[in-house]
């Protein structure tokens, strides 16, 4: 879930739920809107700068669409990539590209080739490129191990890329195309989403059913904790973990628990919990508390309070 600097909307897309739509939620009315984006299977959200975000739209073959968006009218296309077969083509306002990550993944169906690729727009020649992973390999079950997420390393020029079912994503130079490493987290073989924190020199990280925090200058565990017990012996996995405006709490939904914990970020320790029921799996947490999520299994929205907002 990705939200505006205001935190008046929150918005969401959940593949098995929403399809090619945007969930939208108003949190001053608690007016919920779905914004039909087209006929992909599902859509990738990804946050950006001066109230934009960017959408990759995945289909099953031979097309590709990443587009550009900002928080005041969800539903219009700033700015647009479209790649179907060896045709491409940008639309709109080139400049909206400066706004949004440069990176993003899809699995793309040409031709010649079908794979997971890494995905960048070049406004300046007009033009969407694809770079294979050639460390992506029979090494990897791609039957049960897709690409899941992309994140720059801003400083260094690199990115790192997370797998399902993986516990090592990788560490990958765009430039001269080559895997240079891993960042090595909980050993869960969870689904890994990575967040950079904007307020301090660490790399956040899900592993199933374990956060853990990471010194980008060695990629080093600073802290792991696992918040979802099992049950009959059987793992839980957590949902989405997210920080508050001023990242002095980090929240993480744990849909097996139906509530979101609130962690300190200095020391991974519980500090509070919010109940909302049903299964949180998205979530955002606003400046006053309030939390909001959606279920697992229904996309519902949900609901719930910290009783301390402003910190832990």
């Amino acid at each position: 879930m990705i939200w505006n600097q205001e935190q008046s909307v929150l918005i969401s897309s959940m593949g098995w739920v929403d399809h090619g739509a945007l969930w939208c939620f108003e949190t001053a009315s608690a007016r919920v809107t779905r914004i039909e984006l087209g006929d992909a299977r599902y859509l990738s959200l990804k946050a950006g700068l001066h109230d934009h975000f960017a959408v990759v739209h995945h289909f099953n073959r031979g097309r590709l669409e990443v587009t550009v968006h900002r928080f005041a009218l969800p539903g219009k296309v700033v700015a647009r990539a479209v790649l179907r077969g060896n045709t491409q083509a940008l639309e709109g306002d080139v400049a909206a590209w400066a706004y949004v990550p440069k990176w993003f993944v899809a699995y793309f169906a040409g031709p010649f080739w079908s794979d997971f690729a890494l995905v960048t727009v070049d406004p300046r020649g007009k033009a969407i490129l694809l770079q294979t992973l050639e460390w992506y390999n029979d090494d990897y079950d791609k039957g049960y191990q897709g690409i899941v997420d992309v994140v720059e390393v801003l400083e260094r020029e690199l990115v790192i890329v997370s797998l399902q079912r993986d516990s090592r994503p990788v560490l990958y130079d765009p430039v001269n195309r080559r895997k240079v490493g891993y960042v090595q987290l909980a050993d869960q073989h969870g689904n890994p989403h990575l967040y950079f924190r904007r307020t301090a020199h660490e790399l956040w990280a899900d592993d199933y059913d374990t956060l853990v925090k990471i010194d980008p200058s060695d990629w080093r565990v600073l802290a792991a904790v696992r918040l979802q017990d099992a049950a009959d012996g059987v793992q839980q996995f957590i949902g989405d973990f997210a920080f508050d405006l001023s990242e002095s709490l980090c929240a993480v939904a744990r849909p097996f628990s139906g509530d979101v914990v609130k962690l300190d970020p200095a020391t991974l320790s519980v500090a509070g919990a919010a109940r909302t029921g049903g299964q949180p799996l998205q979530l955002a947490v606003l400046s006053d508390g309030r939390v909001y999520a959606r279920d697992w299994k229904t996309g519902e929205l949900l609901a719930g309070k910290f009783d301390s907002p402003l910190g832990v």
